[in-house]
């Protein structure tokens, strides 16, 4: 078969496109204007023979990947899982620093609160210490006021006089009291009839022949005085002692008894 000659479009055809130009007048043309059109003739030339590019076609059904493919793929997936492990493990890390800081920070608070803690005792006792002498004393007027009030009126006293100077008295106990409560220092009374050694001083003790009332409280004298948990003062009582009991006298062998040295001496 013979060739057939492509149609070549005027628009497309260099030499058409100067001599169409020619013919409508716009001849003649300089030689920086013919060798642009030439070129642009050619430019338009060129594009209209290069072929487009269509989609690409898709692999039929059932086709098998290459094996290339394939190792890439495989390649690809270790890459991933090696990349995870890494991730995993330095999570891990961080993880462990943050719980080891965590670990150290609630160390630290509680070395803080402990030195606060000790800081502030220690101010305590220290202003305790500078104070207590003064609060000894207040607590001993305290006793002797207490004393004046319990003594008997003179015999010859006037029942009015006398109770207007016990409540006087009583007023002042009651003012002593209340500038030991300013400064912290406030009195108590133990509630058990069981004589406490470590809060209580007993002053005085009384004979007994009940075993249950040994140690147990008699009277209470004098109120305890206490700043917090210090002990300023003990309470004052008196005390149940149980009395002892007779030896008894040993008998002899042959069933008499046998004298005292007593006796002996006597004789």
């Amino acid at each position: 078969m013979g060739e057939v000659d492509e149609p070549v479009d005027a628009a497309t055809d260099p030499e058409n496109s100067a001599e169409s130009r020619a013919a409508e007048g716009e001849w003649p043309l300089s030689g920086d204007a013919l060798d642009s059109a030439a070129i642009e003739g050619l430019a338009v030339a060129e594009t209209a023979t290069t072929p487009t590019a269509g989609p690409a076609e898709s692999a039929p059904a059932g086709a098998v990947a290459p094996a290339g493919s394939a190792e890439a793929t495989s390649r690809l997936l270790e890459t991933v899982a090696e990349l995870k492990d890494q991730l995993t493990r330095r999570l891990d890390a961080v993880q462990t620093i943050l719980e080891r800081e965590l670990r150290a920070e609630a160390a630290r608070e509680r070395v803080v609160d402990r030195l606060h803690a000790e800081l502030q005792d220690y101010k305590q006792d220290l202003l305790l210490k500078v104070q207590r002498p003064i609060f000894i004393d207040l607590i001993q007027l305290h006793d002797d006021i207490g004393k004046m009030i319990e003594a008997r009126p003179a015999a010859d006293a006037e029942p009015e006089r006398a109770a207007a100077v016990r409540g006087m008295l009583e007023s002042i106990q009651t003012a002593i009291e209340d500038i030991l409560y300013r400064q912290g220092v406030e009195p108590f009374v133990l509630e058990s009839d069981a004589f406490d050694p470590r809060r209580q001083r007993a002053v005085s003790t009384l004979p007994t022949d009940d075993p249950a009332r040994n140690k147990t409280i008699a009277a209470r004298l004098r109120k305890g005085f206490q700043a917090g948990e210090k002990l300023i003062r003990p309470e004052i009582v008196s005390v149940w002692t149980a009395r002892p009991e007779p030896a008894p006298i040993p008998a002899s062998p042959h069933g008499a008894t046998v004298p005292s040295p007593s006796a002996d001496q006597s004789r």
